[in-house]
């Protein structure tokens, strides 16, 4: 897929498809965390749709692709640190049960495989604009991938100590 087209209309697809799984799963989780995480990200996803949706309306038109700082702007990467130290939540203090585990696991693999598709689609274009802008979104969607593997990692782990258990 060397198209650039291709690739944001790919992408916009990742991103719809993301939206509507953490909009789905809000109300199944029953970590508090992972609640607000879900509904953080379905609207993060959203954003990132409507920026590659702007994308690839601007390669659609002949106008090339967006510069960095327009790209940029309203985006923040550092959303989830941010909102936990305002909310001032306390992750020790929030316990997740055994049916929150599929559900990050899920999270953590569709972040996973949204950054890894980033990753290689800076490949496939020769516009140093382009490559910026997906760089950008590959960082975007690693940051979201360590989180959600931070938190599956706790939820493991915090289960494992409740059900007697100890692998080491």
């Amino acid at each position: 897929m060397n198209n650039p087209k291709e690739i944001i209309a790919f992408a916009m697809n990742m991103e719809k498809q993301g939206q509507k799984f953490y909009e789905s799963f809000v109300q199944q989780v029953n970590n508090t965390d992972a609640k607000r995480w879900f509904e953080t990200l379905a609207e993060t996803e959203k954003e990132h749709y409507e920026i590659l949706e702007k994308q690839l309306n601007q390669l659609n038109a002949g106008t090339g692709w967006m510069s960095l700082e327009e790209f940029q702007s309203g985006n923040d990467p550092e959303l989830f640190k941010k909102r936990q130290q305002a909310e001032d939540i306390d992750p020790n203090d929030n316990k997740y049960t055994l049916s929150d585990l599929s559900v990050l696991r899920m999270a953590y693999l569709i972040e996973n495989d949204f950054a890894e598709y980033y990753l290689k689609a800076i490949d496939q274009v020769d516009d140093e604009e382009g490559k910026k802008m997906l760089k950008t979104l590959y960082e975007w969607e690693n940051e979201h991938r360590r989180v959600f593997h931070e938190a599956y990692q706790e939820a493991m782990q915090s289960n494992w100590f409740e059900q007697g258990f100890a692998p080491f």
